[in-house]
């Protein structure tokens, strides 16, 4: 063998060595790979609890009733009701202003004389009526006598008895009397029309008694129901004239609050009632309808003063206010509270004064099942969609889109997208990366 050719074995055993630590470097490397990190989060379980369904809306108590006295005659205040002063309260039936009614007293006292003298022109054409039938039955006898006579005269001439002036004289007497007759009778004939005037004339005068008696009775002007004095603008001895605003009373025993609700909370609240929202109700039935399914709930309603939130009076739901407010969009319904301003002494709760901001609270009659989250694991993307994290079973990151309803506290009800059991993570995963292993820890 050539020396020559064994100087390759060498340099081949150089490159098998090389080789064997080159391989045995990167198996260490391998070996050296730390394992995948765990990102730790915070998690909650998913269960369905029982809870109370509500709403809230805002807005200020109001009088059911108000009504303003405004004069309707004229003349000089002789009355005023001392308790006519703003919060004063007066009963129904109490004489409030009495204004001076001497002039009504006396166009009463001429329209009833001139109603007097109407029926006395009635009797007098009565008795004329009487008299005039009576003369027209006796000037008829005379005119039979005197048509015997003419119709007698007139034989005799045709026999050559009489002259023919016996004749002329009979006739002549005969036409007096018809004539006589014929105006007793056309006296007879207007009669009718003659009272037709007389009693159009006393129906006028009657009007005119019932306008001088309705004035009259406007000169004490009487408290129509039991209320609260809010506006009084005259005083005794003061000169009012007809159309003067002379003081406002509201009602005290119902009040009215028109409350304002966000659209799509009382959406998500009907919603959870009857699976159905307050806008499809509205368009499937007509308002009045809408409001009488509402009302047939049974809702549970109470008013809050903002102020003091441990008070409340039962409430009950009134109407519709039939628009939306144009500012903000929100929708009116109007509830009223009954005796609003007796105190309750057994809890210390104020009277519910007119004015007062309270929030009104519309609660389902029965508690109902369903899942609530923590408001912190809600989450919406760019597009406006509502969705979660989830530690899924295999305690990696994934995302589940959620439809949700009213916030109850500091949780929120989901209607859809979540099952009982399921882990929803309640911080915030930075980077989040869908499929990243996660350490999930209980809330």
């Amino acid at each position: 063998m050539n020396w020559r050719q064994l100087l390759i074995i060498p340099p081949l055993l150089a490159g098998i060595a090389l080789f064997l630590w080159m391989t045995r470097e990167d198996r260490s490397r391998e070996q050296a790979t730390p394992p995948e990190a765990a990102l730790a989060v915070r998690v909650a379980e998913v269960t369905a609890t029982p809870f109370r369904p509500s709403v809230s809306g805002y807005g200020r108590v109001a009088a059911a009733s108000s009504w303003s006295s405004i004069s309707q005659v004229q003349g000089r205040a002789m009355e005023v009701n001392p308790e006519l002063s703003a919060g004063g309260i007066v009963v129904e039936g109490d004489l409030l202003v009495a204004i001076d009614p001497r002039d009504y007293e006396i166009a009463l006292a001429k329209a009833e004389a001139a109603r007097d003298s109407a029926r006395a022109s009635l009797r007098e054409l009565d008795a004329t009526e009487a008299n005039t039938s009576e003369t027209l039955k006796l000037e008829k006898r005379i005119e039979a006598f005197l048509q015997t006579d003419f119709d007698r005269q007139s034989g005799l001439v045709q026999r050559g008895a009489v002259a023919q002036t016996a004749v002329d004289h009979a006739a002549r007497a005969l036409l007096a009397q018809q004539k006589v007759v014929l105006e007793l009778q056309n006296r007879l004939n207007l009669v009718p029309v003659q009272r037709e005037i007389h009693e159009t004339t006393l129906a006028t005068r009657n009007a005119e008694i019932e306008e001088a008696g309705r004035n009259l009775e406007r000169t004490r002007i009487f408290a129509p129901f039991t209320g609260r004095v809010s506006r009084k603008s005259v005083t005794l001895g003061q000169f009012v004239r007809t159309g003067d605003d002379l003081l406002t009373i509201e009602s005290i025993d119902v009040a009215e609050i028109l409350a304002e609700f966000r659209p799509q909370t009382l959406n998500n609240f009907f919603r959870m009632l009857f699976n159905d929202d307050l806008s499809t109700l509205v368009i499937r039935e007509d308002m009045k309808e809408a409001f009488e399914i509402i009302a047939g709930l049974d809702l549970v309603v109470t008013v809050h003063p903002t102020n003091i939130a441990s008070q409340f009076w039962p409430a009950n739901l009134a109407r519709f206010s039939g628009r939306a407010d144009e500012q903000t969009g929100a929708l009116g319904i109007v509830v009223q509270v009954e005796n609003p301003g007796l105190p309750d002494p057994a809890i210390r709760r104020q009277p519910l004064i007119n004015g007062t901001f309270v929030e009104v609270r519309l609660s389902a009659p029965e508690p109902a099942r369903a899942i609530r989250i923590d408001r912190n694991a809600l989450r919406t993307d760019l597009d406006g969609v509502d969705f979660v994290f989830l530690a899924n079973e295999d305690s990696r990151l994934a995302r589940r889109d959620v439809a949700v309803g009213p916030a109850v506290g500091n949780q929120v009800v989901v209607f859809s997208g979540l099952d009982e059991g399921e882990r929803v993570i309640l911080s915030d995963p930075q980077p989040a990366v869908y499929g990243m292993l996660l350490d999930p820890v209980s809330n």
